[in-house]
């Protein structure tokens, strides 16, 4: 077993959750980035040029719309196809990195939970790979699950993201098939939904704060962008704005908020499935029993 080994499969508060997550990605951070890095490289790359195209796209959407209302045009003018096509990329390449990301950490914790430690790369490999379109398809269905209660009320919404957050760690833990998984997920934070509810809302706040820090280049790089271009006497232009440089730096910013957000929702949403498996359950104190029982 390895030294720095964390157990999974206990009882755990919030702050140890928050604890657990945080010395879990600290311990593991380089191999499991490495893994990622390789599951995800076509997502990735494809995520970039979405992320490239939107923001050109939409600086250029930007432009034509400061000028068209100078000259008095209607916004028929704007190319508004492209804008429309720039935002189904984004979305397509979204979800593609959404389901890699997730799929690979979650496969880590599963061969790291399985083998006390030790991770097995060809298991993460095809299990990612056995289980990709279900994630995708129940990304998807959560979607419309989500979407169609934020149309009934804010409260729906909230109410059913907290199950909902569930659903990929109950997909590869128990090897559910994808309405049953929605349905576990309603099952198990059952009587558990507050303090399920306010520890996703902490590391999702935790989260922000720390990607926040990477908007910081591409913000400062605007502001000294926007003062070059205002002293030029050519700031009624707002196209000027964007360059080559702005478009790297937003695009690698919103590529590390991405995996920032994604990793410690992932491996946070492991440690809350195994909490309340263990509050309902108690299958780790069980199997904790069995193998003391075996070792005498």
């Amino acid at each position: 077993m390895n030294n720095n080994y964390i157990e999974f499969k206990k009882k755990r508060e919030l702050g140890d959750i928050l604890t657990d997550t945080f010395s879990f990605i600290r311990i593991n951070f380089k191999n499991l980035f490495l893994i990622i890095l390789k599951n995800t490289a076509p997502a990735i790359i494809l995520l970039i040029i979405a992320l490239a195209f939107m923001t050109y796209v939409y600086s250029d959407f930007i432009g034509e719309f400061s000028l068209g209302i100078q000259n008095g045009n209607d916004l028929g003018a704007l190319n508004i196809t492209l804008m429309v096509i720039s935002l189904v990329i984004l979305l397509i390449a979204g979800v593609f990195f959404y389901g890699t990301i997730f799929g690979t950490i979650l496969y880590y914790i599963k061969s790291y939970v399985y083998n006390k430690g030790e991770i097995n790369v060809e298991e993460i490999r095809t299990g990612v790979k056995e289980d990709f379109w279900k994630i995708i398809g129940l990304s998807i269905l959560s979607g419309l699950i989500s979407g169609v209660a934020f149309m009934l009320c804010v409260l729906p919404a909230i109410y059913v993201y907290v199950p909902l957050s569930l659903v990929f760690a109950i997909l590869v833990f128990r090897n559910t098939g994808t309405f049953d998984t929605i349905g576990e997920s309603f099952e198990l934070v059952k009587n558990e939904w507050w303090i399920t509810f306010a520890t996703l809302l902490v590391i999702f706040i935790i989260g922000i704060v720390i990607s926040a820090i990477f908007s910081l280049p591409a913000m400062f790089y605007g502001i000294f962008k926007g003062i070059v271009v205002a002293s030029e006497g050519t700031f009624t232009d707002p196209g000027l704005m964007t360059d080559w440089i702005s478009i790297a730096l937003s695009v690698v910013g919103d590529l590390i908020r991405y995996f920032i957000m994604y990793l410690l929702t992932a491996v946070s949403s492991a440690f809350i499935y195994f909490n309340l498996n263990e509050r309902k359950h108690h299958t780790g104190t069980f199997e904790q029993i069995d193998s003391l029982g075996k070792t005498e």
